[in-house]
């Protein structure tokens, strides 16, 4: 009985038509690559950061749009202005920056730069505010203030960066962030204090009062051993965490 030889299998060769084509697309993908190592290296060179410095009279309300940069609000002296330095970073774009003046006395600042051109853009503020000005201010980058006195509600919010409330007084606090810490430290009980973070640990001291208290995490530990805690109490928090700990403290006080 004979055996067939198998069916022998022909190898593909690429024709002259192919070959051309991925000739030109390999030389187009090389010049696109050549083009945006020299674009990178043209915005490195020409990055140079500079310091704005304004100050802005009558602001009984300050709302801050960081951007992508960070946000740095510090209390001032009773009676005088707000003062606001914008760190300016420039590459081979230039970021958009408006101030605005609203009725009533406000405020309002922000920052942007086009999106996925330059990674030398950007702008960071540093304020310092009078007491008693309302604050808010949101950014994808850090938030903090530190040192401010306000008898009017205080919000701070970070897209992915870390939330700091050191030294402040304010009747209403609101603290907020997507992936980052939120640490607090507050000179005076708040009627009401809400802070939350997607990913990152919560860390917040109050005065030695009571609070009516409700605190969570999805992945993370919950602490509050030292606080005096009435579900009736006028005073609130609510602290939330999706992965991170909770942490709350007493200011001075011992663990029960």
């Amino acid at each position: 009985m004979a055996i067939a030889d198998p069916p022998s299998v022909r190898s593909w060769t690429p024709g002259r038509g192919w070959r051309r084509a991925l000739a030109v697309l390999g030389g187009l993908a090389l010049v696109w690559l050549i083009g945006w190592c020299a674009f990178e290296l043209i915005d490195f060179v020409s990055r140079h950061t500079s310091d704005v410095s304004t100050t802005y009279a009558g602001v009984r309300s300050l709302e801050v749009d960081g951007g992508t940069g960070d946000v740095h609000i510090d209390g001032g002296a009773a009676g005088s202005g707000v003062v606001v330095i914008e760190q300016v970073t420039e590459g081979l774009t230039t970021p958009h920056r408006n101030a605005v003046r609203g009725a009533g006395g406000t405020l309002r600042l922000s920052a942007s730069c086009p999106i996925g051109i330059s990674n030398y853009c950007g702008v960071s503020y540093t304020v310092t505010v009078p007491p008693g000005v309302t604050v808010t201010a949101d950014s994808a980058g850090d938030v903090d203030a530190r040192g401010l006195t306000t008898t009017a509600p205080l919000k701070l919010s970070s897209g992915d960066g870390d939330i700091d409330a050191i030294d402040v007084t304010a009747p209403v606090v609101t603290l907020d962030s997507g992936n980052g810490d939120v640490t607090a430290t507050l000179d005076r009980a708040p009627t009401t204090l809400n802070a939350s973070s997607g990913n990152g640990d919560l860390t917040l001291t109050v005065p030695n009062v009571t609070y009516a208290v409700h605190a969570s995490s999805g992945n993370g530990s919950v602490s509050d051993p030292t606080l005096r805690i009435d579900p009736n109490s006028a005073r609130s928090i609510t602290a939330s965490s999706g992965n991170g700990n909770v942490t709350i403290r007493a200011a001075g006080a011992s663990a029960r």
